[in-house]
């Protein structure tokens, strides 16, 4: 019969794992709710943003001319692993990680302090309502804050002009504006979707969990299910908004956002203002639904 006394170096061992587990029970108690907040989203939004990162490599190769006109997706994916393995699919990443896990943190972080805030003053349990107005006053926060990277990336994407580097778009964009506002060419229209659509994606995803039949509540699985039809939600109502941002950063569109969407339903049909959906579905939908689902996980960590 085997002796079931510990050996030393079991006890030794064991006793470790206890010290460091008490050690990390300690650190994370004594660290900020904040801090807290920021880490885990920044940490959903990576894993959100990695989860479809084949998928942006596809659409990168696309727009650059790196495959073939009229290839499609799935034999685009199978050529770069045929290529360059697994690895070629990741390709970038870690630069998106770097620009996406702060960008993230901050939305998730302001979105707990809104929702707090509200909670506060209204003194009422949480609704639809409270989180709608939250996750908008975060979206907007974030957009903000981030805006003038994202209008640097937009235009470098396209192609447009002769800088060939984040900090030269940016300067350049300064002087053509005539100071900070060249910066935020185009964040009337930005924020104009970025308020409504991350209302409605906090809010629908909040108000779909709530629901959940008894026993689901707290599934990863059944979060996820949550999720998708959030941000698909989300995404579908919004889009237009999103194709009159993308003109405005590129100085094809100007005027106000309603004249930029009644213009283009005019002279290019309404269903311009949906062109790219499908992609968005495939990509941007994924990525939100995993985003709100690795941050609700992170929370319980």
């Amino acid at each position: 019969m085997a002796d079931p006394t510990p050996t030393r170096a079991g006890t030794r061992t064991s006793g470790m794992a206890a010290r460091s587990g008490v050690m990390f029970d300690t650190a994370v108690a004594s660290t900020p709710a904040s801090a807290r907040e920021m880490l885990a989203g920044g940490v959903a939004g990576v894993l959100a943003k990695t989860a479809v990162a084949s998928l942006g490599r596809v659409k990168l190769l696309r727009r650059t001319g790196g495959e073939p006109g009229g290839v499609g997706a799935v034999r685009t994916l199978v050529g770069i692993y045929r290529r360059e393995g697994v690895a070629g699919l990741y390709r970038g990443n870690g630069a998106n990680a770097l620009r996406v896990f702060p960008s993230k943190a901050l939305h998730f972080a302001a979105y707990e302090r809104y929702r707090g805030w509200l909670l506060a003053a209204t003194a009422a349990p949480s609704s639809s309502a409270v989180d709608l107005l939250a996750g908008s006053a975060a979206g907007g926060t974030a957009l903000l804050a981030t805006y003038p990277l994202d209008l640097a990336r937009a235009r470098l994407a396209s192609g447009d002009g002769a800088c060939t580097s984040v900090h030269g778009v940016l300067r350049a964009a300064y002087a053509e504006g005539g100071g900070v506002r060249g910066l935020y060419r185009g964040a009337c229209p930005a924020l104009a979707r970025a308020l409504p659509r991350a209302g409605i994606k906090f809010g629908a995803y909040e108000w779909l969990k709530r629901r959940l039949p008894e026993g689901y509540d707290g599934r990863a699985d059944a979060q996820l299910a949550c999720g998708v039809a959030a941000a698909q939600l989300a995404s579908t109502a919004t889009y237009p908004l999103g194709v009159v941002r993308r003109r405005m950063q590129l100085g094809l569109a100007t005027g106000g956002v309603l004249q930029g969407i009644r213009a283009i339903a005019r002279e290019e049909g309404v269903r311009r203002l949906y062109a790219g959906l499908g992609i968005a579905y495939v990509k941007a939908v994924p990525a939100a639904a995993i985003g709100l689902v690795a941050y609700d996980q992170m929370k319980l960590l």
